[in-house]
Formats: structure tokens, C-alpha cells, sequence
């Protein structure tokens, strides 16, 4: 057992190549895991897209390494390299973030043969690995951990049954959120209202995600499409990017969406649009536990989204919010338009969304869960826990 009273070497790793997420996970985690117990070293990929996220770490004092994704058995200088890194930075705890199923599945490898002693790894989406060998380096690199965190139910479910782990490795933590100062964001809310040209009989419905066949913006513009020929006027905000943009613009073009769609691009301050929204979309086909789901309901908004992944472990159906099948327009403007006639009972879905958050979903909390992981896997936990999927929201 270590010492209680040093420090741990902990070095989160994250090789997304833009700010989304999982991202915000490894800041929340980066800035709220407590100094005086953890020396914490973040590991970010090379691409520009996470440069001011970088920045942002860099910043608040925190080491940031900008590191090459290995993502070739054939690219022997990038595992030396990595190797000697990793050799250099001698953690005592790496704790490996996943959103792409295929993602740096060799670090994991280099790590034990560079002798670190702990490793985590914590899987963000469902999804399946792009072939059979990125399948097999998953399984090798999952049944290397110590312990393997979800931020879902749904998603550690799929790693019990599709790669074989362990049910008494898996942790579920899920994603957090703070209630915001709605005072402080309101001022920005009436803005976006008024340049959007939103009022209470053109409601304001946005939809926050990368642009990604994942993320559902195509089934969202059908819906929209459908609510158009019953005659409701509405605007719908689409904030953030990707690669479907084009093809998403020539589709709104094509519905004669043109004057009822606008596309934001990157919005680095995505509360106050959210708040200024009469009702929020998460049309996803798959997903893990998205952020803007949580960021909504601490906002009271009334959010409708696809019954995939973690969220139908947030939002009962009726309760806090309502569920669709991935990939319905029809069911999907069917609610859209239930929320546009009966604003009174969509905001009490967001009233009651919002108790659920404040209750079960904090980053003060997901903080706290993963400390206790890592206090788990280093033999620092003061009692023996039990056995299975554990953790999570009530």
C-alpha cells in the first residue's frame, strides 16, 4: 500500500483533435481533483482544434503535454517516442479518456512497458470499433486496467458484453454539470433571443452538438420539415461543427428551411443560448451521456432527445423531459409540436429536469467518484467495496 501522505503522479490522456466532451471532463477533473493529493499532468493530441483548450489548462497551472496519437502498429518511432514519455513522466496513475471507439488503443501497452503501475480507463460513447483488429486492441487494452469507468449504465453494459470486461472492474461515473448563474447569463440569453428573432409565438429550439452523422442534425431538419407543413412558425439554432455541415446546409435548402435554420458554428459559451431556448433537441442516433443534456436541465429547458445511451438513465419519459426513437422525425415533431401548443407543461418538464440534475449530477461529485477509483486501484480505499457496476447517479 503507498504512503497516504504522498502525492500521485496522475496523468489524464485525451487524443481528441477538438473541444467537446470529454474534454470538459478532463478540465473538470484537471481543476477540481484536490492539489495537495494529486500532481496532475494533462495529455492532449497535437491537433490545432485543442490548442486553446490547452491554453485554458496552461493557465490555471496545470502541465499539458501535446502528444501524438499511435494509431499504427507499423509506427514504431511514435511508440518509442510515447514510450520514452511516458518513461520521462514516470506516473503513477494513468487515466486514459475514450470518445471514438477506435481511439489511442496502444498507450495503454506502451504504459505498462514503461512501468506504470495503475492504469484507468474511462469510455465515454457506445459504439462499436471500426474493424476487427481496433476491436481486438480494445479488448487487449480494456482487460489491462484496473479499473474501467463509464459515464453510463448503457455504456458499461456494452463493454461487459461486446469486449468481455469484467462486470467488478466497471465503475459507472457519469458526466456533471453546475447550476449556472442565470443572472449572469440572462443579459446574453435576451440577445440571442432578439438576433434570432425568437418570441412566444416563434419559439427558439436549439440544438448543441458537433455536426456528425452521430448527433442526429438530419433526422432534426425532417422533423422540422414536417412541423413546417402544419403550419407552426418556429426558429431552430444549430451550434457547432463538423464534417455534415455542407451536407446539412444543402438539406436545409432543399426542405426550404432556409429562413428557420441558422447554423452558429462554435458557441465557446453555450449556457446562455441554451437558456434563451424554449425547448432543446438531442436527436442522437448513439451516445454516451452528452454534456448538453445536463447543461439544459440545469437550465430548467424543456429537452427532447433520443432514447439512446445514458439519457434514458437521466430523463424519465413524462418526467423530466421527453424520449424518442433515434431516428424518428415524425415522433420528434410530434413533441416539438407538443412543446410549441403547450408551453406551460414543457416548462414543467424542465422544472422537474432541473431537480433531477441538482440532485444526482454535479462535477463536485463526478470529482469525488473518481477519486474514490483512484484511491480503489492504488489500495488507498479505506474500506473493501463491493463487488460489480457501482457508482453513478440514484
Amino acid at each position: 500500500m503507498r504512503n497516504t501522505n504522498e502525492r500521485v503522479s496522475l496523468v489524464l490522456a485525451e487524443s481528441g483533435e477538438s473541444v467537446g466532451g470529454t474534454e470538459r471532463v478532463v478540465w473538470e477533473l484537471a481543476t477540481r481533483l484536490p492539489a495537495a493529493r494529486f500532481d496532475v499532468r494533462v495529455w492532449l493530441a497535437t491537433a490545432p482544434g485543442v490548442d486553446e483548450f490547452a491554453s485554458a489548462l496552461e493557465a490555471r497551472g496545470l502541465r499539458v503535454d501535446r502528444v501524438p496519437e499511435v494509431d499504427s502498429r507499423w509506427d514504431w518511432k511514435g511508440m518509442f517516442d510515447t514510450w520514452r514519455r511516458l518513461r520521462r513522466a514516470g506516473p503513477g496513475l494513468l487515466h486514459v479518456h475514450h470518445v471514438w471507439p477506435a481511439a489511442d488503443r496502444y498507450l495503454a501497452a506502451l504504459a505498462g512497458a514503461a512501468g506504470i503501475p495503475h492504469l484507468v480507463v474511462t469510455e465515454h460513447i457506445v459504439g462499436s470499433s471500426h474493424s476487427a483488429a481496433q476491436r481486438a486492441l480494445k479488448r487487449r487494452e480494456l482487460a489491462r486496467a484496473d479499473a474501467v469507468t463509464a459515464v453510463c449504465g448503457a455504456v458499461a453494459e456494452t463493454l461487459i458484453r461486446d469486449y468481455g470486461v469484467d462486470r467488478a472492474l466497471i465503475r459507472v461515473v457519469p458526466n456533471g454539470t453546475e447550476p449556472p448563474d442565470e443572472r449572469a447569463e440572462w443579459d446574453e440569453a435576451r440577445e440571442w433571443r432578439s438576433r434570432l428573432a425568437a418570441t412566444p409565438i416563434r419559439p427558439l429550439w436549439v440544438c448543441a452538438a458537433r455536426l456528425e452523422e452521430q448527433k442526429g442534425q438530419d433526422v432534426l431538419l425532417e422533423a422540422l420539415a414536417e412541423i413546417s407543413r402544419r403550419g407552426l412558425e418556429y426558429v431552430v439554432a444549430l451550434a457547432g461543427v463538423g464534417s455534415s455541415r455542407a451536407a446539412l446546409e444543402a438539406r436545409v435548402a432543399s426542405l426550404g428551411l432556409g429562413s428557420r435554420v441558422r447554423f452558429l458554428g462554435q458557441v465557446e459559451a453555450i449556457g446562455p443560448l441554451l437558456l434563451a431556448a424554449d425547448a432543446v433537441a438531442l436527436p442522437s442516433r448513439w451516445e454516451g451521456l452528452p454534456l448538453t443534456l445536463l447543461e439544459a436541465l440545469a437550465r430548467a429547458r424543456p429537452v427532447v432527445a433520443s432514447a439512446v445511451g445514458g439519457v434514458p438513465e437521466v430523463i424519465e419519459e413524462g418526467v423530466h423531459g421527453r424520449l424518442v426513437p433515434a431516428g424518428d422525425p415524425i415522433a420528434l415533431a410530434d413533441v416539438l409540436e407538443q412543446f410549441h401548443r403547450k408551453p406551460d407543461a414543457a416548462l414543467r418538464l424542465g422544472r422537474a429536469g432541473l431537480r433531477r440534475v441538482r440532485e444526482s449530477f454535479t462535477w463536485t461529485r463526478v470529482a469525488e467518484q473518481f477519486e474514490a477509483v483512484y484511491d480503489e486501484v492504488m489500495g488507498l480505499a479505506s474500506f473493501a467495496p463491493g463487488r460489480g457496476i457501482r457508482g453513478g447517479a440514484s
